[in-house]
């Protein structure tokens, strides 16, 4: 875990990268600015919000640093955070970047199961949880888990520490400094994420302070020139959008971050309201709930400017409605945890483009169309990406073996994305080579989709593949949650061919579901499904 991205001098050259990293960013605001609000934090289990400025977040920062290095953590360790959406997972991660050590987050949802494969396959050092969340009991399972972990000196706990026999976290705060930090220099790898599993296996995804940099950096233009900018999205802290977005970017541009630990759609709006917010980035399927909630109770949103859909293809049916309930300004992006943001629309494209495209590569990146095997009819070719936000490499989870290493391929990503050109110089989003449906010409899996959620009986809907054992070809399966009555495959297939359809693209087998299983930024978990449609005989 203590590899190096070997630095590219032209990153350095055009300003993509740098020699200092968000810690020094952070210490400059706190000299200059100290009183200036960087955090706007709603939390739960508070019942109110969190104001953090920047003098307190670098304060935290310091504390938290000295108190790692007073456990005996040393410069290249890991150390793992399951922690709400709360302020202090965003210190912790500038607190282990400023003792030199590996942060590793880990979404407050995930199970013992992969808490327990994340931290043997990072071979974490310590972990920082809270006592309990919603019915969960983090620090329970940490401890359960700690005979299974030889590597894992350390658990800190959030709240009552005592009942698991862990470190406390507000002794980590008032710890002594232990002599001076050794902070992880800005070509050295950082911070791990994890790729959500939706369409496969997860993996391990190395990123060093200057891949999210460039992240970062990429955003600068679209703040540039906005009175009191003010960011959200309720992607988690732990996630690296909600890192990027909420954390990282106020650092590097000046602005202040609002977020929350819940996606309650009414806490949201509220926020957006009296927070002014003027940028905001979530998926669709959060998008179309605070619709839903607009249109229960308006709020108005006047400081506004731009929503960026991002983190699962955005149906075109929901362009209107955005423009409609939440802003005029809509873009499309789209991205990976891999290599931050690639594409996105812009404000000033043609009506309804954001449903239509995923726009052109943003500054800094490099695309490379593949024709896609076998040959499409629709013009499918597979994504391939390079720039300065491209992580460092990636890992199998399961025995840290390499999946991935920029050296061997001139730093070229292959994304495992299906896009199409769009006619305007950007790109088409198609589907994810993983879930690809038909052979040798496949279904236009999100038109198919898009016209089935305009179907009144319909609430949501994923289109599958899934193997038929009596024919050759797949049985193209519409999971539906239905808007009341359930409705049937034959009404599903006439509405179809009423809107023009072709016919072969249309689903064959209808499953209807109380709810689409999806990650923590709303898209929805193929691969879950296909195995609850055909379980492992």
């Amino acid at each position: 875990m203590n590899g190096r991205l070997r630095p590219a001098a032209s990153y350095y050259a055009r300003g993509w990268w740098r020699r200092e990293t968000f810690v020094d960013d952070l210490r400059a605001a706190a000299a200059d600015t100290p009183d200036r609000t960087v955090f706007v934090n709603w939390r739960r289990d508070l019942n109110r919000e969190v104001v953090v400025t920047c003098g307190d977040l670098a304060a935290a920062v310091d504390r938290l640093s000295a108190g790692l290095r007073g456990l005996g953590l040393r410069p290249g360790d890991v150390v793992a955070f399951q922690l709400p959406n709360w302020w202090e997972a965003a210190a912790l991660a500038l607190a282990c970047l400023d003792a030199g050590l590996i942060a590793v987050p880990m979404m407050a949802t995930l199970g013992a199961r992969e808490v327990e494969r994340i931290l043997s396959g990072t071979e974490a050092g310590a972990c920082v949880v809270v006592d309990r969340w919603e019915t969960a009991r983090p620090a329970r399972l940490l401890a359960d888990l700690g005979p299974r972990l030889p590597r894992l000196r350390h658990r800190i706990v959030i709240g009552d520490a005592a009942a698991t026999g862990a470190t406390a976290f507000t002794d980590l705060l008032e710890a002594p400094a232990t002599g001076a930090p050794a902070p992880r220099g800005p070509d050295e790898v950082s911070l791990i994420l994890f790729t959500s599993g939706t369409t496969g296996e997860v993996k391990g995804i190395l990123h060093t302070p200057n891949t999210q940099y460039a992240s970062t950096r990429a955003r600068r233009g679209a703040l540039r020139g906005v009175p009191m900018p003010r960011t959200a999205t309720p992607a988690d802290l732990t996630h690296s959008v909600g890192m990027r977005t909420n954390v990282l970017t106020p650092l590097v541009t000046g602005c202040c971050s609002v977020f929350a630990d819940t996606r309650d759609p009414d806490v949201w709006l509220d926020l957006l309201a009296r927070h002014r917010v003027t940028h905001f980035l979530g998926a669709p399927h959060m998008l179309l709930s605070l619709i839903q909630a607009q249109r229960r109770r308006y709020r108005p949103l006047p400081a506004l400017r731009v929503i960026t859909s991002t983190g699962a293809p955005l149906p075109a049916s929901l362009v209107a409605p955005i423009h409609e309930w939440l802003s005029p300004g809509l873009v499309n992006g789209f991205g990976m945890t891999e290599t931050g943001g690639l594409t996105a629309t812009a404000v000033d494209d043609p009506p309804g483009w954001a449903g239509h495209s995923i726009g052109r590569p943003v500054p800094g990146c490099e695309i490379r169309l593949v024709a896609a095997e076998p040959p499409s009819p629709d013009r499918a070719f597979r994504l391939h990406v390079r720039g300065p936000s491209v992580c460092a490499g990636t890992f199998r989870l399961r025995d840290r073996r390499p999946t991935w290493d920029p050296a061997a391929t001139d730093g070229w990503y292959d994304t495992g994305d299906l896009v199409r050109e769009d006619g305007r110089g950007g790109l088409c989003y198609l589907s994810r080579v993983a879930d690809r449906i038909g052979s040798p010409h496949p279904i236009p899996i999100l038109e198919v989709e898009d016209e089935l959620l305009r179907h009144p009986a319909v609430a949501d809907v994923a289109l599958v593949g899934c193997p038929d054992r009596n024919a050759a070809e797949e049985t193209v399966c519409a999971v539906v949650v239905p808007a009341g009555p359930a409705p049937t495959l034959t009404d599903l297939r006439e509405h179809l061919l009423r809107a023009g359809m072709t016919e072969w693209w249309l689903p064959t087998r209808l499953e209807c579901v109380d709810a689409l299983p999806r990650n923590e930024l709303g898209k929805v978990r193929k691969t879950e499904l296909r195995a609850r449609l055909h379980p492992p005989e």
